[in-house]
């Protein structure tokens, strides 16, 4: 079960992985359905989403204290950014290229960040997970 879904997530990071240009167009974040072990939605990052990706971050992050990142249920979101972001909050010193968040049920959200100084981190966040679920249009997959 770990190898498939490090499996597919290669595979998302690869399907997503474009020249600058291309990425400074439009950017897409691919939303992993860990049960059913593939992608089950694909949409922009708009302004309001990335705003709300924002907001989950500075949600009093605190480092991953795990061994691993093995979800059993809920969904991956693969967010690629355009050009580098950085959050407003003194937890983050570096800039985010890309990150997967992870939502289960039952579970603080949890966020691999690949940084903009070739580094990686995991944070867990402490945020009303349905709040962000339903402002972001996933709703109909989540509760599935």
């Amino acid at each position: 079960m770990k190898f498939r879904i490090m499996v597919a997530l290669t595979v998302i990071s690869l399907l997503f992985a474009t020249d600058d240009v291309k990425s400074k167009e439009l950017s897409t974040v691919a939303v992993f359905d860990v049960k059913q072990e593939k992608v089950v939605k694909v949409m922009p990052l708009t302004a309001e989403l990335k705003d709300s990706v924002l907001e989950l971050l500075q949600s009093s992050p605190t480092v991953y204290g795990g061994f691993s990142m093995n979800p059993s249920s809920g969904l991956v979101l693969h967010i690629p950014f355009p050009s580098p972001i950085q959050v407003p909050h003194k937890y983050y010193s570096n800039k985010i290229n890309e990150l997967y968040l992870f939502l289960e049920h039952g579970a603080k959200p949890t966020a691999l960040l690949f940084l903009d100084n070739h580094k990686q981190i995991i944070v867990v966040l402490d945020v009303d997970l349905q709040k962000f679920v339903h402002q972001n249009d996933l709703s109909s997959i989540w509760n599935d």
